[in-house]
C-alpha cells in the first residue's frame, strides 16, 4: 500500500493538470496571460513567417509579446533537451519537423486547442500532443523547357527508366520522404526501389528550394522531390518548372506544433498555439505559400486540392530514427 500510494499522487496530479488543460475557457486564458505578459515561440519556420504570425497574436492580444527563437530542427530539439539537463525551461510553443522526439521524453503537454478541431484526424495527434501547423507535399518536379508533360515521369516508378540516367538531382537529405516511401510499400519493395534509383546516376543538392531554384535554371531537366508550392511560386515569375500530380503516394511532411510540458507562460502558449491553427493565421501563412491541412483554406492553386491528390501523411516519429539517415546515406552511396 505504501508503493501504492505515491503512484496514486502522482496520477491524481497529470489528471488535475490535464484536465486544466482541456477545461480551460478563453477568458480564464487570457486573464492568465495578461500576468505572463510573453510568450516564446521555438520554430523552424521561415523567420518571416513567425513574424507575421506573431504580428496577427499581438494584435489581436496586445497584452503578450511574441518572443521568436528560430532554429533548425535538430538545433530546437538538442537546445530543449539540454535546457532540460540543466534544469532550465524557457520555450513556451515548440514547432518543428522533429518534435516526435520532444514527445517522447515528456517535453510535450497535451492540449485540446479548440481551433484543432476543424483538422481532419490524420493531421494532428489523437492524444492532443501536436498539430500539423504546416504541410510540405513530396512531389517530382522537372523543367517544362527541357521535358514535355508527355515525356514527363507519371510515376515514381517512371524514374527508374533509362531515358533519366544521370538527368535526375535529388536533396542529400530526403530521409523523411525515403522513409516514409519504405513504410508505404513495405521494406523490402521499397528498398528495391531506391537501390534501383540510387543507379540513375543522381546529382546531389541541398535543400529544396536550390533544388528547384537550379532545375528551373536548366542544371538538370527532372528532381526527384521538389516541394510544389515553391514550385508554384516560381512559375508565377515565369520559369518553366512544373511538378507532376500523378504519383502515387503524394507523402506529405507535417510542420507540427506543441505546447511545452513545463512552459512558463503556460497561459500564453495555449494562446499562441490556438491562434496560429485559427483561420486567421492560417490565411496568413496561405498568402506566403504555405500549405495547410485546414479544409476551410484554400488550396494554393486548385492543383493542390488535397481531394485531387494521393496524399498520404509522414509519420513524425520518422525523424527521430537515426537508422534512417545512416541506411539512407549508405543506399545512395552518401559520405
Amino acid at each position: 500500500m505504501k508503493k501504492i500510494l505515491p503512484v496514486i499522487a502522482v496520477i491524481f496530479v497529470l489528471f488535475l493538470d490535464f484536465g486544466r488543460s482541456y477545461g480551460q475557457s478563453e477568458d480564464q486564458l487570457v486573464a492568465g496571460a495578461k500576468k505572463e505578459e510573453k510568450v516564446s515561440f521555438w520554430s523552424g519556420m521561415a523567420l518571416d513567417d513567425s513574424r507575421l504570425v506573431a504580428a496577427g497574436f499581438e494584435k489581436k492580444y496586445p497584452f503578450i509579446k511574441v518572443d521568436i527563437f528560430r532554429a533548425g530542427g535538430e538545433q530546437i530539439v538538442n537546445r530543449a533537451i539540454a535546457e532540460a539537463g540543466a534544469g532550465q525551461n524557457h520555450a513556451d510553443v515548440f514547432n518543428a519537423f522533429a518534435l516526435k522526439v520532444l514527445q517522447e521524453r515528456g517535453f510535450l503537454q497535451p492540449y485540446a486547442a479548440p481551433e484543432a478541431a476543424a483538422y481532419p484526424a490524420a493531421y494532428k495527434d489523437p492524444r492532443h500532443f501536436w498539430v500539423s501547423m504546416k504541410n510540405n507535399y513530396n512531389v517530382i518536379g522537372y523543367n517544362s523547357r527541357m521535358v514535355t508533360a508527355q515525356e514527363a515521369p507519371k510515376n515514381w516508378e517512371d524514374l527508374l527508366h533509362p531515358r533519366w540516367k544521370d538527368k535526375l538531382a535529388m536533396d542529400d537529405e530526403e530521409y523523411f520522404w525515403y522513409a516514409g516511401m519504405l513504410k508505404h510499400w513495405g521494406a523490402d519493395k521499397g528498398k528495391k526501389y531506391m537501390e534501383a534509383l540510387a543507379k540513375q546516376g543522381i546529382q546531389w543538392r541541398n535543400g529544396h528550394n536550390l533544388l528547384v531554384e537550379l532545375m528551373g535554371a536548366g542544371e538538370y531537366p527532372v528532381s526527384v522531390v521538389i516541394y510544389p508550392e515553391r514550385a508554384e511560386q516560381l512559375k508565377d515569375k515565369g520559369q518553366t518548372v512544373e511538378w507532376v500530380k500523378t504519383t502515387d503516394p503524394i507523402l506529405v511532411n507535417m510542420d507540427i506544433m506543441g505546447v511545452a510540458a513545463k512552459a512558463p507562460h503556460p497561459n500564453a502558449a495555449r494562446l499562441f498555439f490556438n491562434y496560429v491553427l485559427s483561420k486567421e493565421a492560417q490565411l496568413i501563412l496561405h498568402k506566403r505559400h504555405r500549405i495547410s491541412a485546414r479544409p476551410d483554406i484554400p488550396p494554393l492553386v486548385p492543383d493542390m486540392e488535397p481531394k485531387k491528390l494521393p496524399l498520404v501523411p509522414l509519420d513524425p516519429a520518422i525523424p527521430t530514427n537515426a537508422s534512417v539517415v545512416r541506411e539512407f546515406r549508405s543506399v545512395f552511396g552518401l559520405k
